[in-house]
């Protein structure tokens, strides 16, 4: 492949990344791993490959993977990391060329190989270690109340599929499965947080078109000149005002919100209707989560 095609897959990718709202944040949580590593070395990957995967994990090549005897799984899609080769400049005749204090000169050739992470390959054992740090920590009935009670009904009625019964390295929404997984309750040093996390989450699940059908609207979109997704800001927010109105504290709840806050307040500045649309949206969803009526408003 050129030189010029693998910059822009890479450019390409990490532009979708922080388009998705990615930003550097401290998980809440413990245990699995919050970095992508290298399945046989064990090594974490490059910053720049951490971007490109955009997910925490074990990875392997295609060959490691049916070395072990596994096998990938049907449909899995591969991602790409890159690393550089230094090759020795030659000149006209092949040898090669010395600088001023003798040292050969060199330059960079990027080259770059398909990987796939572990939970998209059968039969491979996880090497991460389990660890439970917080066995002791006690849920909150009304926020578990609350959870039970919109996974239950949307289960019934879409398929919707909840997952926080195994350790969990990362929190999503997968649109494509209808499924959000987090980490474990357990792995959380206070509760608040694991319930934060988790109503984020849930938050984005409501984008579905059977719920509050939000998700051509939530592509990412560019205004003057800044690329970001409304999507993150709609399910920050959404999880704040889940959180307010069950009465968990504010504080244990949102203790990495000052990282979406910084990202977000360039945004809201140079765009005054970005917050009213986004606020209006997030309430929309936190009353579906809750099972409330828009008339239910009070003045």
């Amino acid at each position: 492949m050129a030189q010029n095609n693998i910059y822009q897959m890479v450019t390409d990718r990490i532009i979708e990344q922080m388009e998705k709202g990615i930003i550097p944040w401290q998980k809440p949580w413990v245990g699995g791993t919050g970095m992508a590593i290298s399945y046989t070395s064990r090594k974490p990957y490059s910053l720049l490959n951490q971007f490109l995967l955009g997910r925490p994990g074990e990875w392997l090549t295609w060959k490691q993977i049916y070395g072990m005897g596994g096998k990938v799984k049907k449909g899995a899609k591969s991602r790409f990391v890159v690393f550089y080769s230094w090759i020795d400049e030659k000149d006209e005749q092949g040898n090669p060329i010395a600088d001023e204090n003798g040292r050969i000169k060199q330059y960079p050739i990027l080259r770059w190989y398909q990987v796939f992470h572990l939970s998209d390959t059968e039969g491979i054992d996880s090497k991460l270690e389990t660890v439970v740090p917080n066995p002791d920590i006690q849920p909150i009935e009304v926020a578990d109340k609350v959870i039970t009670d919109y996974v239950e009904r949307e289960g019934k009625a879409t398929g919707f599929r909840f997952c926080n019964d195994t350790e969990s390295g990362e929190a999503y929404y997968s649109p494509s499965e209808d499924k959000v997984v987090v980490p474990m309750l357990t792995q959380y040093e206070i509760p608040e947080e694991y319930y934060s996390t988790t109503f984020h989450e849930l938050t984005h699940s409501t984008m579905h078109e059977k719920r509050c059908d939000r998700k051509a609207e939530s592509k990412t979109f560019s205004s003057r000149g800044e690329s970001y997704s409304r999507e993150e800001l709609v399910a920050e927010l959404g999880a704040a005002m889940i959180c307010n109105r069950i009465g968990i504290e504010a504080e244990k709840a949102f203790k990495n919100s000052a990282a979406y806050i910084q990202h977000w307040m360039k945004a809201l500045k140079n765009d005054t209707k970005m917050i009213v649309w986004a606020s209006g949206k997030a309430e929309k969803a936190a009353k579906y989560i809750l099972n409330e009526s828009d008339s239910n408003e009070t003045n």
